[in-house]
């Protein structure tokens, strides 16, 4: 958690939309790779759930919710 945090406040600090989306994404899949090898090596009776949990907050974590968008005015 603190190092897709970490991986969130670095982002923040890029102004261009596109390249802060995709940064986030990178590195938030970057992350899950590290950390799911990691798992499986040091932790392999563990290693289906971890896959799990890592899967569906890496899907439902969406780097575009913590920025706001405009909405149209009339």
């Amino acid at each position: 958690m603190v190092t897709i945090l970490c991986v969130y406040l670095i982002g923040s600090k890029i102004k261009d939309y596109v390249v802060k989306i995709g940064y986030i994404w990178v590195a938030k899949w970057c992350v899950f790779v590290t950390f799911l090898m990691l798992s499986g090596i040091y932790l392999p009776e563990v290693f289906l759930y971890s896959l799990a949990m890592f899967v569906i907050f890496n899907l439902s974590v969406n780097p575009s919710n913590p920025i706001s968008k405009k909405e149209a005015q009339l």
